[in-house]
């Protein structure tokens, strides 16, 4: 990930420069950096299988936080449902009375779309956690249901706040990811992918025009009918990044060049504030150009053959952390095709906290697999040389692919978008595949060595 990052950083000082709203993007840019601090700190420290239960306790309190944080901060809002509006009189809104503004709804729903799948899965454990933290306990053993069970109660408490949301996005983000787990688990559970395009087709069918487009329009009736507007939004967005295909408008930005672009010299005063384009990948390519939303889509490229290559001979503990946080990524990503996390999204650090979990499998995985700390690692402390020379492959492969897709645009820009997809996925798959080569020859060289020595 280290050569991603790097590239992205390379990207901050045109971005500072090119944006129109400096307080809000320098904030934005000190939000990421922290993030990348994170990271860091995280790969660095978790090594070896005995810290894996500490990373574990980190997540399940990162789960519990977040929830808590969303009972207590969110801006509760419903016209609908006297039941929810008691349930929210009861809430504290403890952000407006501090900032004088709560965490929007969506917001809170897209930030906690990362946990019930990860919940799931270490419901799932067959006791390897137990089993591992009993190692290191020798004063008692650590019974296995209260782990369950504080386990249980959590993920009530995360699943009933992301209800309180009513954000579609992130029960739908959710819902998915706790079905790509099930599935993960038991292959048998792909029967339920036929079953529901059948209740589909006949939902669609039931509805006013018989169409997929009137289904959906009738389906978001009773959420303000927003699907309209998103989609009008989604068209604008595009329009606006065919006009900043190298550098973007800048982090944070949007509410600022939105209205210059699609404000009514007869009704100035109906232009719509917006702050995002309600879609993760449209928001990256707005703010940071298709430079950046080539490394957004590598990084998560580079997440999934990380987890792939890890998966293939973890053992119990790690194959259940492994499944959660892919699980858990791939809820957040549905839920981004309706909303957005741009970089530097404050609640967005989460997704760089399970960056760095799956990296610290996938670097240390040797260490992860025996209980006793490995010797060789030189897996985890490339030289130096090595470092930069996968630093200006990626980053060279980056420009090309970056080159390529802004030509594109001044053409096609949807096929420009179409360009940066292929590109960012094949580019996590070639930092992965360079990274394990290096990996491989370095680790010959030191057996070659050793024998001199």
């Amino acid at each position: 990930m280290n050569p991603l990052i790097l590239c992205l950083i390379v990207l901050l000082p045109i971005n500072l420069l090119v944006t129109l709203d400096l307080f809000f993007t320098l904030s934005k840019i000190y939000s990421l950096l922290l993030a990348f601090s994170y990271f860091g700190i995280i790969v660095s420290f978790v090594q070896y299988r005995k810290h894996l239960p500490l990373l574990i306790f980190g997540l399940v309190a990162l789960a519990f936080s977040m929830a808590l944080l969303g009972s207590l901060a969110t801006e509760w809002t419903t016209r609908e449902s006297a039941i929810l509006t008691g349930i929210f009189q009861i809430l504290p809104n403890i952000g407006e009375h501090m900032v004088g503004v709560g965490i929007n709804k969506n917001t809170m729903g897209g930030a906690l779309t990362f946990f019930p799948a990860l919940l799931l899965s270490l419901l799932f454990d067959s006791g390897s956690f137990t089993q591992l933290l009993n190692k290191y306990i020798h004063w008692r053993k650590f019974p296995d249901w209260i782990y369950k069970f504080v386990i249980l109660l959590i993920l009530l408490f995360v699943v009933g706040v992301l209800l309180l949301t009513q954000s579609r996005g992130a029960w739908l983000g959710a819902l998915f990811g706790a079905y790509v787990l099930l599935v993960w688990k038991d292959k048998r559970l792909l029967w339920l992918i036929p079953v529901g395009l059948v209740l589909l087709a006949l939902f669609v069918r039931s509805s006013s025009d018989g169409s997929l487009l009137g289904f959906l329009y009738e389906l978001d009736q009773g959420q303000g009918s927003t699907l309209p507007s998103r989609i009008q939004i989604w068209w604008n967005t595009i329009n606006i990044i065919e006009d900043f295909p190298i550098t973007g408008i800048g982090l944070d930005a949007l509410s600022v060049v939105y209205p210059m672009y699609f404000k009514s010299f007869v009704l100035p005063e109906t232009v719509t504030t917006l702050h995002h384009a309600h879609n993760s990948l449209l928001t990256v390519a707005l703010e940071t150009g298709i430079p950046g939303l080539i490394l957004y889509i590598a990084m998560l490229s580079c997440f999934g053959f990380m987890a792939w290559h890890s998966h293939k001979r973890a053992r119990s503990l790690n194959r259940v952390l492994i499944k959660g946080l892919v699980s858990g990524m791939i809820a957040h990503q549905v839920f981004g095709l309706l909303d957005a996390f741009s970089f530097g999204k404050y609640l967005g650090v989460t997704m760089w906290i399970y960056f760095a979990a799956m990296t610290t499998i996938f670097v240390h995985r040797h260490q992860m697999i025996h209980t006793q700390p490995h010797q060789n690692v030189c897996e985890t402390s490339l030289p130096k040389s090595t470092q930069v020379r996968l630093f200006l492959r990626s980053s060279g492969i980056w420009f090309v692919f970056s080159f390529i897709a802004i030509t594109f645009s001044q053409y096609n820009i949807y096929v420009s978008l179409l360009v940066a997809l292929f590109a960012g996925s094949f580019l996590g798959w070639f930092v992965v595949s360079d990274y394990l080569a290096l990996v491989k020859k370095l680790s010959i060289a030191n057996q070659k060595e050793l024998p001199a020595r």
